[in-house]
């Protein structure tokens, strides 16, 4: 998305008040219910698939760190510096951490976690993983590319 783009997503959601709020608390509610269903997949893994923690954990324990890494070393501008416009939640100027998304790799590498333990609820997680990358987006805190670079990350670790 360019400039325009970005401004006009803006200007479309805070058109309708309750299409903002709605997009405000989808972009709040999705990390929870992705970070509800991991826990109940470690409650249900600690009980009856006890093997499985290790790679439950470990993996997005590495994606998360790799991904804070990166976006402290390579320090890419979000959206809402580079175009100068109020992004329709979590504002946070002058930040410089976009690339990639940490949302959205954290919420991807347990989206594949999980479907590597039962892929029914594995991939209601995969779709919730990709709406909030989306959302991340429209939302104007990130680039596409920071969304795209994340859920390739993540599946670099799910495939280790």
């Amino acid at each position: 998305m360019n400039e325009m783009s970005y401004k006009k997503v803006m200007q479309w959601a805070e058109a309708v008040p309750v299409r903002k709020k709605l997009l405000c608390l989808l972009n709040t509610l999705l990390p929870v219910i992705i970070g509800g269903m991991y826990a109940f997949c470690m409650v249900v893994c600690f009980f009856l698939y006890p093997v499985l923690l290790v790679s439950l954990v470990l993996r997005p324990l590495l994606c998360f760190f790799t991904v804070t890494l990166l976006r402290y070393l390579l320090k890419f501008p979000r959206p809402y510096d580079v175009y100068d416009f109020v992004p329709l939640c979590g504002y946070h100027p002058g930040k410089e951490r976009s690339f990639p998304s940490r949302h959205t790799a954290s919420a991807a590498i347990i989206a594949f976690e999980i479907f590597r333990v039962a892929s029914g609820f594995g991939s209601l997680a995969l779709i919730l993983a990709v709406m909030m990358g989306m959302l991340r987006v429209l939302c104007g805190n990130h680039f596409i590319k920071d969304v795209l670079a994340a859920f390739v990350l993540a599946f670099f670790f799910y495939i280790i």
